[in-house]
């Protein structure tokens, strides 16, 4: 099934890549929408079409998982979501992202906001990273360096608004003891290294199982975990061929993780299943199909810097499905008009399918 899955995101990718290319603006469709004394080209809107359509495909993925036979992956178009076709369902999604930004801007001029020469700089970087590594995918597209600007700077500004409400100071301030609480209940802080104990052939190897389990009866017994893990991995490496004075020199951070629910998928299902039922300092060996998992749980308050690096993502986490709906009340009341002929000429099957 995770084959299956990943073939169907690669093509459904593949094809946006192949699609969006080639695409030109005219006069006419040059701007998508207006609100108040703000036009805004259709640049942005391009943008937007695509991060929906990775929307969609995670939600057929999905559906695909759940139950193969409801998802035609054969011509993905005739997919239907929410009672409407693909394409519609797209511009929809689409069309409320640009009533968002109208939003957004709004309200952040409504406040008093400006970004400071930080805010600037970081801005300025992040666009100029963006335009050098895809100037001529989005210039093939009719994606400008100022709409590339205009996208950025709306999640900055959603990012001020946020900490306005909900940062040190704010009208909802979350107080530390509850981040805290909400890190340690919703995050996982763990030490692992996953060793493969198949062979090409799909084969036991019970040289590796052997390894494992000796290291765990070590950590057992109080012996470093860390200690361990690294010695796994050069034992590892010297049975691959790999030479003495090639073998890595890992820092005592390095199989640390802190996993939170929106990178779960990142992590093998059964490590994190595990994770969350062990205590602080429990060892434990996780068995999945092809491989043993050497996993430490952490006491996720046992270490105030990590708790800090990840402030800003665990407030996200915590409230940003409040201040998402916030979002929506605005866009809500914002009046937005659009260009009917752009929003036709940049359809979702045109350019995508």
């Amino acid at each position: 099934m995770k084959r299956l899955k990943s073939a169907l995101a690669l093509v459904m990718a593949f094809a946006m890549v192949l699609t969006l290319g080639g695409c030109t603006l005219n006069k006419g469709t040059t701007w998508i929408a207006k609100s108040e004394d703000v036009t805004l080209p259709a640049g942005v809107y391009i943008l937007n079409l695509s991060n929906s359509y990775t929307s969609a495909v995670s939600v057929l993925q999905q559906m695909h998982t759940e139950d193969a036979e409801s998802i035609n992956v054969k011509n993905l178009w005739k997919n239907t979501l929410d009672g409407k076709s693909l394409n519609d369902w797209i511009t929809d999604e689409t069309k409320d992202s640009v009533r968002d930004y109208f939003a957004v801007l709004q309200k952040f001029n409504e406040l008093g906001f400006s970004f400071d020469e930080a805010d600037e700089a970081l801005i300025n970087q992040e666009v100029e990273n963006y335009w050098s590594e895809n100037k001529a995918s989005y210039e093939e597209t009719g994606v400008s360096k100022e709409s590339i600007r205009l996208q950025v700077e709306s999640r900055y500004r959603s990012r001020i608004i946020f900490d306005s409400i909900y940062g040190k100071g704010g009208e909802k301030e979350v107080s530390d003891a509850d981040l805290k609480a909400h890190y340690a209940e919703n995050y996982q802080h763990v030490q692992y290294l996953s060793v493969s104990i198949k062979d090409l052939e799909g084969d036991d190897l019970q040289k590796r199982k052997d390894l494992v389990s000796d290291a765990i009866d070590r950590a057992r017994s109080g012996e470093d975990f860390v200690s361990l893990l690294k010695e796994t991995e050069k034992t590892l490496l010297k049975e691959s061929g790999t030479a003495e004075a090639d073998l890595p020199n890992r820092a005592d951070d390095y199989f640390d993780y802190t996993i939170s629910a929106s990178t779960e998928s990142y992590y093998p299902e059964a490590m994190i299943t595990a994770a969350k039922e062990m205590k602080a300092n429990d060892v434990k060996v996780v068995t999945t199909d092809d491989a043993l998992i050497l996993v430490k749980k952490l006491d996720p308050m046992a270490d105030a810097e990590n708790f800090e690096e990840n402030r800003e993502s665990i407030l996200s986490s915590m409230k940003n499905d409040e201040f998402l709906e916030l979002v929506s009340q605005w866009s809500e009341a914002t009046e937005v008009s659009f260009n009917d002929a752009a929003v036709k000429r940049y359809s979702a099957k045109k350019m995508l399918g």
